[in-house]
């Protein structure tokens, strides 16, 4: 199975950052969508750019500012994907989203929240438990997103996503669909670190600010009813 890196970025160069997870693993082709102020696709649109590009069968969705610590991730990586019905895997991700009473009383933009969440990022503790290990869970953080190419064949890529969403919710929503679709999603704590702040978003109007969070989040809210709230009980 082939595995790629894909990364949308404001760099007019590869950055040194995702150069790391090269060095630190066998990858094939990195794909980057160079954007500027003057031609920003933003992340989701970036990202179906990448994928329509690509045809290796696992595309490693990175961040810019993701920083490597692990030799060999990909070989934990790819052994997820010897599972047909793992959709998805991610470096950091929650057992729960969504309140139990999501829909059962008016819409409160913080019962959209995610709890049990772990990474091994160099401040796991920060964000929630630290952990080593891969189990399943029910959302993950969009710095590290690890897509099944047939997954994105299935749903016509990021196209989905795109109708209500950019730099907020786009990892909520994808793993929405992967449930929504009967897949699995898994997180693997991979030694890394996320700087954050770096992807920049500048010369896209409307996609970063509260008035664009608000609407992200009410759009994930509408459009996922079937399978929010969602919680794993048992991740192996």
């Amino acid at each position: 199975m082939r595995l790629a890196i894909c990364v949308a970025t404001m760099q007019d160069h590869v950055p040194s950052k995702i150069q790391e997870w090269c060095i630190n693993a066998k990858p094939g082709k990195t794909h980057v969508r160079f954007n500027t102020p003057e031609d920003n696709r933003g992340i989701v649109g970036s990202y179906q750019a990448l994928y329509m590009e690509s045809d290796e069968e696992v595309l490693c969705y990175l961040h810019d500012d993701v920083i490597c610590r692990e030799q060999d991730w990909d070989k934990r990586i790819l052994k997820e994907f010897e599972d047909e019905k793992v959709a998805i895997v991610g470096a950091g991700g929650a057992t729960r989203h969504g309140t139990r009473d999501l829909y059962k009383q008016p819409y409160h933009l913080p019962n959209l929240r995610r709890d049990g969440y772990c990474s091994n990022v160099d401040d796991a503790e920060t964000h929630g438990e630290r952990f080593d290990g891969s189990k399943d869970v029910a959302v993950l953080d969009g710095f590290g997103l690890f897509v099944r190419r047939s997954f994105l064949d299935r749903i016509g890529g990021w196209s989905l996503v795109a109708r209500g969403c950019d730099f907020y919710c786009y990892d909520y929503a994808i793993c929405a669909i992967a449930r929504r679709y009967g897949y699995r999603i898994r997180v693997v704590g991979l030694r890394c670190h996320h700087l954050g702040g770096a992807t920049s978003t500048k010369g896209v109007e409307g996609i970063t600010g509260q008035e664009a969070y608000d609407k992200s989040h009410r759009w994930f809210y509408e459009e996922f009813r079937d399978v929010m709230p969602y919680e794993v009980r048992n991740g192996r």
